[in-house]
């Protein structure tokens, strides 16, 4: 009688405060319209803004910024103005665990934007699945942070999976290039550590091909002679690297500077107009694989459009930004507001996750690629691009360069 009394009184409560509860599928508690007003819908998000890996933070953090005030200037969503807030996690494990804890019992906003990397994504990742919230993975490409089937509240972002990277990496330097002996070089954190692991096992798949190096580098490292030296040893046509572009640039310089000739080969983590910029000659005929039909840098166009937009807001902003994470965050943002309308104006959890699930061939900014989350992986986008520094800028590779480079490995 006690414990059904109390359930009374708590229903009664909950009746009075006007909020409803649903059961999540990680077994926590989800308030339906926690969140959202007659006038605001609040969104929380988190990465880190201080540290060596802030890059990742601010660009998440200002991309979506950038994209809300725009929202909120064109009149918001069904009358509502989208309240955003970012947390810092400096890329520490334990620091993302307490911003994670605050985000979900105290400030309980109606959704949680991840703007942070994989180390720290898949450390919270199951905290945020199990709250029940709305989560969108805007950055992490960790396959480890992915379910198969994903739990209904948890979505990822342009930061494509491992699980698609690794395929077109191995496909590019085998079918493409046609290269015999490889070398891979990764980063010790989770995103580099994961990505090369697959990429080896896909190019072992491959016949007549042989990795003939494997090297490891500090992430926030800045002299990378010894595992180069190593290399260079091995005598490989192709380095494979897998890592983030702060250490791309010194990788690829003083790979020239100790004689290592072989192709390089990178992810879109390397992806940033700082890794060849006053290094063109060691950085030239460099390929990476990318997510969108322009990069970054492209002055024409839709992202020309977006650059000269992110300028006036950002006058201030250092070389390199707008960085990936700007512009993944501007396009997450825009996909959000589109589920967000197609939930109604009588806005729950339920509507909104039932709406971002069943997006399909959407282009929610006239940067991103096209999106579709109606799958059970909840992956919004999975394609990829291959790019190519020539003459110090980045270009979409085209047959007649490829056939130019896959020329150079054959020779070596």
């Amino acid at each position: 009688m006690v414990r059904k009394s109390v359930t009374a009184i708590a229903l009664l409560a909950l009746a009075l405060a006007g909020c409803t509860t649903t059961s999540s599928e990680g077994g926590g508690t989800q308030v339906s319209t926690q969140g959202v007003t007659d006038t605001e819908i609040y969104i929380q998000g988190f990465g880190p803004i201080t540290g060596p890996a802030s890059w990742v933070g601010l660009g998440n953090r200002d991309g979506f910024a950038l994209a809300v005030k725009e929202i909120n200037a064109a009149g918001g969503v069904h009358g509502r103005k989208i309240r955003f807030e970012f947390h810092d996690d400096a890329f520490q494990v334990a620091q993302a665990q307490q911003v994670a804890r605050r985000i979900i019992q105290q400030d309980k906003p109606f959704m949680v934007y991840a703007g942070t990397g994989s180390t720290t994504f898949l450390a919270v990742a199951d905290q945020l699945r199990q709250s029940g919230l709305p989560v969108y993975n805007g950055f992490s490409g960790s396959e480890a942070a992915r379910k198969t089937p994903e739990v209904e509240n948890m979505f990822h972002g342009e930061a494509v999976s491992t699980k698609w990277v690794a395929p077109s990496m191995a496909d590019m330097i085998a079918d493409n290039l046609k290269a015999t002996r490889v070398a891979i070089l990764h980063e010790d954190g989770e995103w580099g550590r994961t990505l090369c692991a697959q990429v080896t096992t896909e190019l072992q798949g491959k016949s007549g091909l042989q990795v003939v190096a494997n090297e490891t580098y500090p992430a926030a490292g800045n002299d990378f002679t010894g595992q180069l030296v190593a290399i260079r040893n091995a005598n490989p046509q192709v380095v494979v690297n897998c890592g983030l572009f702060p250490a791309a640039k010194i990788i690829l310089r003083q790979a020239r500077e100790l004689g290592l000739k072989a192709q390089f080969v990178g992810d879109a983590g390397q992806a940033n107009a700082t890794v060849w910029t006053g290094n063109e000659a060691a950085a030239e005929d460099w390929l990476f694989n990318w997510y969108e039909p322009q990069f970054l840098t492209d002055t024409t166009g839709a992202q020309g459009e977006f650059l000269q937009k992110y300028k006036a807001e950002y006058p201030s902003a250092p070389t390199g930004r707008p960085n990936h994470a700007d512009n993944f965050s501007y396009t997450a943002a825009y996909l959000l507001k589109g589920a967000l309308e197609e939930a109604g104006k009588d806005l729950t959890a339920e509507k909104f996750i039932k709406a971002l699930a069943a997006v399909k061939d959407a282009r929610p900014t006239p940067i991103s690629p096209n999106v579709t989350c109606a799958n059970e992986r909840h992956e919004c986008f999975v394609d990829l691009v291959w790019m190519r520094i020539q003459g110090g800028k980045a270009v979409p590779v085209d047959d007649a360069g490829l056939a130019q480079i896959a020329s150079k490995v054959s020779g070596s």
